[in-house]
């Protein structure tokens, strides 16, 4: 109840008081006394709240008058919602048609009936359309036979799709979310079971590569979605990404359908994130979470969520091009903002923020921060949680402490490390070599020996550059940049920005 009422905003408040207060009534109901005191707690404090409206309220009744005040709380947010829903306006109007079909006043759920269909195909709300046709057929069976159905029966049958394509959007739909639940646990760390469901999925999305020019959006939706995913979990990140930018642009010309449907325009914000990171399409990925049609992400959860993945994009651009003076002001908005983000986001979105932002300070040697943010990606969001984030932050965490140079904290973190991957028994050429290149160098003095160890790491890492996994351990952090820094004895930050400016003059 608590979490309930203080997730509200002030609208929906005022809304509340509004429809269950009686005007008449000189002193408020004991419901909407308790949802002001819940409303004006910090923290939930029940016996507080018992010993205020004692004896009116007790331990007896309490549980009653939360389970009312929290149904009632329910039933006006609804309300409220479906102002601004599509969605909810569109039952809305389902359930009026059902009312006045059974008080006998067919003219008037007619009326209703042909706006209804009509707006639930252009609003391609396939799942609605079904649930009014069953209207009409109910219509058909209790209506006098003098009753005209010529028109709407007319209506009836002007499908955008056959049943035959909209059992195809149900099946890639259903593929659609077998792929985000595979993409949740891993994205590149992939064992041989996972990696043949994967080509499995795909094999299965091909049979459908009709469904590239079909013309209903979410048919091509779900099929350029499911491929570009699937795609990407196999390693092909530049066609992943062009089939995700092919659909963010389709988002932004049908962008009513974000209003709506929220949460697929954010996902595919993630993956063109990840994806264009890789491919290196920088101005794409600014351009993208800067386009005005953003601001149609309007919910408090979505919002956070777009916040969110924002600065996973943003933080890892400005990281790559070595605008650090960004990555700064990125990292004080972060903490300014992410209490509020946090309870709105899943455990993926939340342990890849910290993650980024413990990569950030760790990059900008705000070591205490970095040190912070690493261990709290994997301490604290551990639910539902991909293998590889737990990799990568034991590597980070080793790095970070061989920076503080405490070597109490070094050895600490080093057993933990090495027990990690001991336990595993999953570790990569790449992971071996920089551990034991970490605790090698550590206790040197002679910095001609470290570069020696520095440079042996490195040679490693060459070996193996063709190795799947450890390209995408590189694409979350420069490790061999950093072991060049080390070796040149410059900061890291320094190497990135000289290696950047390189760049640009070839």
């Amino acid at each position: 109840m608590w979490k309930l009422i203080h997730s509200l905003s002030k609208g929906e408040k005022l809304f509340f008081k509004r429809s269950f207060v009686n005007s008449d009534t000189a002193s408020p109901k004991l419901y909407i006394k308790l949802f002001d005191a819940i409303a004006s707690q910090k923290e939930y404090d029940e016996t507080a709240i018992l010993k205020k409206f004692h004896p009116a309220l007790n331990k007896k009744n309490i549980s009653f008058q939360k389970n009312y005040l929290q149904n009632l709380v329910g039933e006006a947010s609804i309300e409220y919602e479906s102002k601004n829903n599509k969605g909810q306006q569109a039952f809305k109007q389902l359930l009026l048609i059902r009312i006045y079909r059974k008080k006998g006043l067919l003219d008037e759920a007619h009326r209703i009936w042909k706006k209804a269909v009509t707006k639930a195909r252009q609003n391609e709300s396939y799942a609605m359309l079904n649930l009014l046709k069953t209207e009409f057929e109910k219509m058909i069976l209790f209506s006098s036979s003098h009753t005209r159905y010529d028109e709407l029966h007319l209506l009836f049958k002007q499908n955008n799709i056959s049943y035959l394509e909209y059992a195809d959007l149900i099946t890639l739909r259903d593929i659609y979310a077998e792929t985000i639940l595979i993409k949740r646990k891993v994205h590149y760390d992939i064992d041989p079971g996972q990696r043949g469901t994967i080509k499995e999925l795909l094999n299965k999305v091909d049979q459908y590569s009709k469904s590239a020019g079909h013309n209903s959006f979410w048919v091509r939706h779900y099929y350029n979605m499911s491929k570009g995913s699937l795609m990407y979990m196999l390693g092909k990140i530049e066609e992943a990404f062009l089939l995700f930018k092919e659909i963010h642009e389709e988002w932004k010309t049908r962008n009513e359908f974000i209003l709506s449907n929220g949460e697929h325009y954010l996902e595919l914000l993630y993956m063109i994130t990840y994806s264009g990171v890789i491919c290196r399409k920088y101005d794409y990925l600014i351009e993208a979470f800067n386009d005005p049609v953003n601001n149609l992400v309007q919910d408090t959860t979505q919002k956070s969520n777009f916040q969110a993945i924002r600065f996973i994009a943003e933080n890892r651009v400005y990281n790559r091009t070595a605008q650090y003076n960004k990555v700064g002001k990125l990292l004080l908005y972060l903490k300014s903002n992410y209490q509020q983000w946090e309870p709105f986001l899943n455990n993926d979105i939340n342990r890849t923020i910290n993650l980024s932002a413990g990569i950030a300070s760790f990059v900008l040697e705000e070591y205490n921060d970095a040190l912070y943010f690493c261990k709290r990606a994997i301490t604290v969001f551990t639910d539902g949680a991909r293998e590889e984030h737990f990799a990568a932050a034991q590597m980070l965490l080793l790095l970070i402490t061989y920076n503080i140079n405490n070597a109490r904290l070094f050895d600490a973190q080093y057993r933990t490390t090495y027990t990690y991957f001991y336990k595993r028994k999953k570790k990569t050429p790449f992971e071996t070599a920089l551990v034991q290149c970490l605790h090698r160098t550590f206790y040197m003095t002679d910095n001609k020996a470290k570069i020696k160890e520095y440079q042996k790491a490195l040679l490693v890492f060459e070996k193996n550059k063709e190795d799947v996994v450890q390209q995408m351990y590189f694409n979350i952090f420069n490790y061999p940049g950093w072991l060049d820094s080390k070796a040149q004895r410059i900061s890291y930050r320094r190497f990135v920005e000289y290696k950047v400016r390189e760049e640009s003059k070839s």
